[in-house]
């Protein structure tokens, strides 16, 4: 985070000085005063970054799916996100009921 609020400090004031200088040379309308620029809080990660922590942490048996897709759809309300999670399981098999349950249980 260091290192994006020194990257989002070195282009907000000539941001502001382009914008003025807009107004100056070209005619433009906007009102020569000097804006407020600000940034969003954080940085998105890459699909491709996405993707690879899902297949690590799905070879790894070490996440549950509705983890998997929360990550992959934040998104999504707890709703969507169970619907989700019950159609992946339902369509690999792993929701299906296990055998030993019912000689134990």
């Amino acid at each position: 985070m260091v290192t994006r609020k020194k990257k989002a400090g070195y282009a907000r004031h000539p941001l502001a000085d382009m914008l003025q200088i807009d107004a100056a040379q070209f005619g433009s309308r906007n009102t020569p005063t000097r804006p407020r620029v600000e940034f969003g809080d954080g940085v998105a990660e890459s699909e491709q970054t996405t993707a690879t922590t899902l297949d690590l942490l799905n070879r790894a048996g070490a996440v549950p799916t509705v983890t998997k897709v929360k990550i992959l759809r934040p998104e999504w309300d707890d709703t969507a996100v169970k619907a989700e999670a019950d159609a992946i399981l339902a369509e690999t098999g792993a929701g299906a009921p296990d055998p030993m349950q019912s000689l134990y249980g």
